[in-house]
């Protein structure tokens, strides 16, 4: 794995492991988002795209869906 080399300022000098330590955190941060990313495009590799009129229709079922429960439970009229 390639290394990284920063220059921490005079200032911020006694603060070198905190620093390395939030940097480290970043990176692990920034690879889990890599990674998910990269899984999110295999899952959906292949996946039917909807066109913009099946996803209103989609959309709307979803919402008389919604509202007939709301309903069944007395929370509209």
């Amino acid at each position: 794995m390639p290394e990284l080399t920063v220059e921490i300022p005079g200032i911020l000098q006694g603060e070198g492991k905190k620093i390395e330590k939030e940097v480290g955190e970043l990176i692990a941060f920034e690879e889990k988002r890599k990674l998910l990313s990269i899984f999110i495009d295999e899952v959906m590799k292949g996946a039917k795209q909807l066109s913009k009129e099946e996803l209103i229709k989609e959309g709307r079922e979803i919402k008389r869906g919604r509202f007939r429960k709301l309903k069944q439970k007395g929370l509209l009229e």
